[in-house]
């Protein structure tokens, strides 16, 4: 028998130090875009076993007064002593009396798995369903940063070392933006224009520049750009904590023949190891059994450069409420199959992270 304490407590109590989405920086983040952001202290406590941790529940309004909670890649499952879909459900049930009246589910992302394993939790249970499709990708790749970046770079492949030279040879120069509106513009032209390339929704310039003005000391956004002579022709946003560097959103434009989001992502590498981090995270590349093919592309391109693939479930929801929640899915994924059929079958070298996150 389980015996559960939620008790709400301040964002501050977030650690964010392997997990940049479980942080006071991703709740200012949010906070635009209508989600309302809460911290809680989940104990769980059996016979033989007791453990706790904070989470970040992110609440939105939907329509008749209902709201969707969303728990992104949380709570933690590895080492622990309980039962993935037991925890689940205990967490779903405690929240609900702590989180806003009209909530009908609570959607989970679970965390990543085990490196280059393939197998994944089977999450089930008593009002627990599975998503037809997930908010975040299901599959990613690492790198492990602690031998530092020349450790990082013997291990390129062939296709990275190649498109590095090709960037280099023709001028290409990647420099940490200097918080200049006209360069943030300039790049941002170029994610529009690859937005309308490879069929994804390109975010608000708004956005994307509360991603890097924040000033949380748990979670900072960092801009990379390349530069061909003073025109920018690519960028990478990365955030970064004290032990992890996640590449969130990235573009580029071809120059003659070569991508400059190979020398982009050697020089973000190359940052993220200067600093201490301790795994660079490319963040979204197919999963298994076939999920996310759209992604194909971009495993590729991430692949490149060597690391490891870490796989996770499927989203999952708690329903409280079945039958908004069943209304609630059916316009879901009516709006994934429209987004859908606007991508090209194969991403090339972006993924923009899901609408809910």
């Amino acid at each position: 028998m389980i015996t559960t304490r939620v008790e709400r407590v301040g964002l501050d109590q977030l650690d964010a130090a392997w997990n940049p989405f479980q942080s006071h920086y991703w709740a200012q983040v949010k906070r635009p875009s209508g989600w309302r952001s809460f911290a809680f202290r989940v104990t769980l406590e059996s016979v033989e076993h007791i453990e706790s941790f904070v989470i970040l529940v992110l609440v939105r309004k939907l329509f008749f007064r209902t709201r969707l909670a969303y728990i992104p890649f949380a709570p933690p499952i590895h080492n622990s002593s309980f039962d993935v879909s037991s925890k689940l459900i205990h967490v779903a049930l405690h929240l609900k009396p702590l989180l806003p009246k009209g909530t009908l589910l609570v959607r989970f992302d679970l965390p990543w798995g085990e490196p280059n394993d393939p197998s994944i939790p089977m999450v089930n249970g008593k009002h627990v369903r599975a998503c037809r499709n997930s908010v975040q990708p299901e599959g990613t790749a690492r790198i492990d940063l602690s031998a530092g970046i020349e450790q990082v770079r013997s291990n390129y492949r062939e296709r990275a070392r190649r498109n590095i030279r090709k960037a280099k040879s023709h001028g290409i120069v990647v420099r940490v933006w200097n918080k200049s509106d006209e360069a943030f513009t300039m790049w941002y032209q170029v994610y529009v224009e690859t937005a309308k390339r490879d069929g994804f929704s390109a975010r608000s310039a708004t956005y994307l520049r509360n991603i890097l003005n924040q000033n949380n000391s748990d979670v900072i956004g960092r801009l990379y750009l390349a530069y061909l002579g003073k025109k920018v022709m690519g960028g990478a946003i990365i955030i970064e904590s004290k032990n992890v560097a996640l590449y969130l959103y990235g573009a580029s434009l071809r120059v003659e023949g070569s991508s400059p989001s190979y020398v982009l992502q050697d020089f973000a590498l190359q940052e993220a190891c200067s600093r201490g981090c301790l795994t660079y995270d490319f963040y979204g590349i197919s999963g298994p059994g076939n999920r996310g093919m759209h992604l194909a592309g971009l495993r590729l391109f991430k692949r490149a450069f060597g690391g490891y693939v870490c796989y996770r479930a499927p989203s999952v929801d708690y329903v409280y409420k079945h039958f908004f929640r069943f209304l609630y899915v059916k316009l879901e994924n009516i709006r994934y199959s429209m987004n859908r059929k606007r991508q090209p079958s194969r991403m090339s070298q972006q993924f923009t992270v899901g609408n809910e996150e």
